[in-house]
């Protein structure tokens, strides 16, 4: 009576299930649905007719697995296609004590090709195994209690103990109707997953193709079958593929079932003008979300979805393409998952399609890849499509760049007008030679519109500690070409994470404290602006200066760097590069780039009449005081100019006699620069700055020659303003002194009406007086005493009224 007692010939677990007794029925592992017993080894043979397949379905399976473990260590379901006693078996069960002598014989070890799987643990139910002919073998395989460990123990008993070994309960059936597998070729790149319905890869070696149809072609099958079909491309470090499909005939019934592709994106074909509006005219699908990370795919555009469903009586048009090396198609029955449905009779539909691997850099986001070959990593980027984003090498499964890759990225400037800033993210290229770079390496070439030349950047970057410095084109700039090479060898990294952004002269990285890239070249006239300074003004962030400057044909630049303190280093060992910060310094034939902290002080003759000075700060990596550069230049003639150590225009001109060892050729400056407290003759000497030189004589300079320093430029782009503030001051300070001059005449004229009627009276006696002692000049003397007494007496009284007089307008005219 006890149910899984049926089909049971030999105690106490040996079970022969035969279809010329019962084509479909259940059966469980002994004592279920309690706890199953220790030690158990219990046989479930199938044996069906010839032309029959045997389908499984269990509907409960809780088998203890060791926690935190990938394989089944202690109780397991080994499952057998083809075979009832598989060599396999035998070898892994004479491991065990209780097994019979019979048992005990040597096997070879081979690959058993029956074995289908182990199973463990818990599944999501229900779960489907299948024969591929018409024997099945099922060993259930249980071990001792005793010999888990207390840690196992007491993570068994925290997971409510006896659940943990539930056992299984399954059902099963003899179909000849189930899908035949005369559909999957038997080659080397297909096969079949063991222990499905229908399940197949189909594997690429180097860029295959073929047909792929649904199972029962060209006759339909039953829609309540589940078929799914990977392709997998090569991904590894020499080769990434994409799969590509095409349907060339598609009929299923929407009502039965639906083919869902995986991984995949849409391309329509080029030839199509507009996309189909509605099921009418094409396949069913799910909801379209566009993206541009690969758009312009074959010039193409994508369309991508989680799932890309489909059924109905017309084929989806366009091609479907893998996102990776993987693509997955299934065939899904609508009431696949009903508890109680197993597979029916019921036709459903059919479908065949074209499918293709191809060498393929699509995982990299660009405008456009190559036109003429796809599979060249050939990537174009255009400012007239997208301002700014990220480039990047392809990278295979193990997130490393590929061996032996040839990898070029397109920068297209909309005019001569623009300009492209470029900087990385990280950097890990592989390569011990950090100054050759001569394995893996990324290097720069561009274009100019006014030639047709391609100029080469003349730094090469590699390793993981030799970081590329922010680079930001030069002037007219028609083509900027990123190269990524890497040869065959085993070592790889990351690759890099670039960045891009194309700039126009509203870009927030241009200050008003410098001179944008966008600014005009600034022509210095040798004798009114000898010398000059350039500052960053501190050490700010997110910030881009260039300083052009040009002088007269025959004249050079002594360029003299008196502070670097920037974040980076070039000359550690190993490198740092310069992530986040660049001074560089372009002139003839020559860049120079620099970063971090220097302790000397650099010079640097520039080989023709001019040099520019690109200053690039971007997010700092820390938060150190650091005081950014300031940098030196002065007109110079060099040796070329000079002979018989007399300078042209020796009456103008100071000859810099060389003292030191310096490796610079003897130069002269203008003699404007003599003693003004900054030695321009250095390296050579020191010999301008000697007192015994500074009372040679000055050329005469225009009495509007502005001072000789960097701000000058600045000074005669406003000099009209400055003369009108001048006039006005000289204006305003007349009209000053003439209030001034009126209210003193005013303040006289009041004290003078203010006076005293006794000050009057004693005027008129001291008049009085004076005649009468012109007259009487012969009087006595003690007459004459008495009226020069008199005299005095008044005058005294007199003279200090006079006297605040005068002391206020003197007061007056002094404020």
């Amino acid at each position: 009576a006890q149910p899984y007692r049926n089909n049971l010939k030999r105690e106490p677990c040996d079970y022969i299930f035969n279809s010329s007794i019962s084509k479909r029925g259940e059966f469980f592992s002994s004592t279920y649905p309690g706890t199953y017993l220790p030690w158990q080894f219990c046989n479930y043979s199938f044996i069906g007719l010839p032309s029959e397949r045997i389908h499984i379905r269990f509907r409960d399976l809780i088998i203890f697995k060791t926690p935190n473990t990938q394989h089944c260590a202690v109780d397991l379901i080994k499952l057998y296609d083809n075979t009832l006693d598989p060599p396999e078996l035998r070898r892994f069960l004479s491991s065990f004590r209780h097994v019979t002598n019979q048992e005990h014989h040597v096997v070879s070890e081979q690959i058993d090709q029956h074995h289908i799987t182990d199973l463990c643990g818990t599944y999501t139910l229900p779960l489907d195994v299948y024969s591929t002919s018409n024997h099945l073998l099922l060993y259930f395989i249980a071990t001792h209690y005793a010999e888990l460990t207390d840690d196992e123990q007491s993570q068994v008993n925290d997971f409510s103990g006896p659940l943990w070994r539930k056992g299984f309960y399954a059902e099963y059936e003899f179909l000849s109707s189930l899908t035949k597998l005369d559909f999957i070729t038997k080659n080397k790149s297909n096969q079949y997953l063991s222990g499905t319905e229908c399940d197949q890869t189909i594997k690429s070696f180097g860029q295959g193709h073929g047909k792929l149809q649904s199972p029962n072609w060209p006759q339909p099958y039953k829609p309540q079958t589940s078929c799914t079909t990977y392709l997998l491309g090569l991904d590894d470090r020499y080769t990434l593929e994409n799969v590509e499909i095409e349907f060339d005939h598609f009929d299923i019934d929407c009502s039965l079932a639906s083919l869902v592709i995986y991984n995949a994106s849409r391309i329509y074909d080029y030839r199509l003008r507009t996309r189909p509006q509605s099921a009418s005219s094409s396949s069913v699908s799910t909801t379209v979300k566009k993206s541009s990370l690969f758009s312009n795919y074959y010039r193409q555009e994508l369309d991508f979805k989680a799932n890309l469903s489909f059924c109905g009586h017309f084929k989806p048009e366009g091609r479907f393409v893998s996102q990776n090396a993987l693509l997955k198609l299934s065939f899904i029955p609508n009431d696949r998952s009903g508890n109680n449905v197993l597979p029916s009779i019921i036709t459903g539909g059919k479908f065949q399609a074209s499918y293709k691997f191809v060498k393929s850099y699509h995982q990299v986001s660009a405008d456009e890849y190559d036109g003429i070959n796809p599979t060249i990593c050939n990537l174009s980027y255009y400012q007239s499509r997208t301002l700014y984003g990220k480039f990047e090498p392809p990278r295979s499964s193990e997130n490393d760049y590929f061996a032996n890759s040839n990898c070029t990225f397109n920068f297209y400037p909309l005019n001569d007008n623009s300009r492209l800033l470029i900087w990385y993210d990280y950097f890990n290229i592989a390569d011990d030679d950090l100054i050759q770079c001569s394995s893996d390496n990324l290097t720069y070439t561009y274009n100019l519109y006014s030639s047709s030349s391609v100029y080469l950047h003349p730094f090469i970057y590699c390793g993981y500690r030799n970081f590329p410095s922010p680079f930001l084109t030069i002037r007219s700039t028609e083509h900027f070409h990123v190269h990524f090479r890497s040869n065959d060898d085993s070592e790889a990294g990351l690759g890099f994470e670039g960045r891009y952004q194309f700039l126009n002269q509203s870009s927030p990285y241009f200050s008003s404290f410098c001179r944008s890239p966008f600014d005009s070249v600034v022509y210095i006239n040798e004798t009114i602006e000898p010398s000059g300074n350039i500052s960053s003004n501190g050490y700010p962030e997110n910030i881009i200066c260039e300083w052009s400057y040009v002088t007269t044909r025959g004249y050079q630049f002594m360029l003299e760097l008196n502070i670097l303190q920037i974040e980076g280093s070039k000359t550690k060992d190993p490198p740092q590069g310069c992530q986040s910060s660049i001074l560089r310094i372009y002139s003839e034939g020559r860049i120079d780039e620099l970063c971090g902290q220097q302790e000397t002080i650099y010079y640097f003759v520039t080989d023709s009449n001019w040099f520019t000075i690109q200053f690039i700060s971007l997010n700092r990596q820390t938060k150190e005081a650091l005081r950014g550069f300031l940098l030196y230049w002065t007109v110079i003639q060099t040796k070329m100019n000079i002979t018989n150590n007399q300078c042209l225009l020796s009456d103008e001109y100071f000859y810099c006699k060389k003292t030191s060892n310096s490796t610079i050729s003897n130069f002269c400056i203008h003699k404007s620069l003599l003693c003004d407290d900054h030695v321009h003759c250095q390296p050579l000497s020191n010999d301008d700055e000697h007192p015994s030189n500074c009372f040679l004589s000055t050329p005469t300079r225009s009495k509007y020659s502005l001072p000789m320093s960097s701000s000058s430029s600045f000074l005669q782009q406003h000099l009209i303003l400055i003369i009108i503030i001048f006039v006005l001051c000289i204006t305003m300070l007349c009209i000053a002194l003439i209030l001034i001059f009126l209210l003193i005449k005013m303040k006289r004229r009041q004290q003078d009406m203010n006076l005293p009627k006794e000050i009057k009276i004693n005027k008129q006696k001291q008049q009085r007086r004076r005649q009468k002692q012109r007259q009487n000049q012969q009087d006595n003397l003690s007459l004459r005493k008495k009226s020069v007494q008199t005299y005095l007496d008044d005058d005294e009284d007199n003279n200090h009224d006079l006297i605040s007089i005068n002391m206020m307008e003197q007061a007056v005219t002094t404020v």
